[in-house]
Order: C-alpha cells, then structure tokens, then sequence
C-alpha cells in the first residue's frame, strides 16, 4: 500500500527524506508532563517493532522534545529518566543534585510495556503525553 501511495503520487509530498535512507521523514514535537509540569532531561524515543526505525532526544525543562525529521509510522513511545553523572564531581565542588525519576513511570520506560503511543504523518506532528495517571 505504501509502495502504491508513493508510485501514485511520485514520491511527491512525502516530506523529507532520512538521509541513505529512502525512507520519507517528518517533523516531530513530544511534550511531556508529570501533573501538568514538565518532565526536564529525560530521554523520549520512538520505536516502531515492525520496521526498527525509530527516533529520539532529550527533553528540555519544559518537557519539549523536537525531532527535525522521524520516519513516517506508527510508534511506541518510551520515557527515561535522565541518567546520573558517572563522574565523581571536581575536589572542591558540591555533587550534583540526584534527579527524582518517580515522575517516570516504570511501564513507559520499556517499548514491550509503554502505553503511549504516536503516529508520525506527513508535515508536523505534535504530542503531548500526561505521565501523572499512567500505573
């Protein structure tokens, strides 16, 4: 079906392309929330089990995530707390403050068992994801 969606069209209007790829690509904005406030610094990806694509970044402290470019598709979407820093902090300086990750969770941090999901589709693609009432 893909394959004849694309012949018909001519490839055109698909949005971008992955580069080597092929594979036709389109912006992405997650937010997500932990009673209404951001979650800052955690790690959101895009997994899709059926092609292995996928996509991700890092959350700023709104909880904003932009992707540039994700492949077309239907995702799982999972949510990982910011990791700690492995290195010791400098003689002198203070650690840094641990990152509380029980706003995360534990279901969304696995693609097997993350209920949040996202279809990526032609031109801008925006989702919002409230982690406070997910078990």
């Amino acid at each position: 079906m893909i394959g004849g969606t694309m012949a018909a069209a001519g490839g055109l209007g698909c949005g971008p392309k992955a580069p080597h790829s092929g594979v036709p690509t389109a912006p992405v904005t997650l937010v997500v929330t932990y009673a209404g406030t951001g979650v800052a610094n955690a790690q959101v990806d895009l997994h899709n089990d059926t092609t292995g694509m996928g996509a991700g970044g890092t959350s700023d402290g709104s909880g904003k995530v932009v992707l540039g470019a994700a492949p077309l598709g239907e995702y799982t979407v999972t949510v990982l707390p910011p990791e700690a820093n492995p290195l010791p902090p400098a003689p002198g300086e203070q650690p840094a403050p641990a990152v509380a990750a029980t706003s995360i969770p534990q279901s969304v941090r696995d693609p097997r068992t993350s209920s949040l999901r996202a279809t990526v589709v032609a031109g801008a693609n925006e989702f919002a994801f409230e982690l406070k009432d997910i078990k």
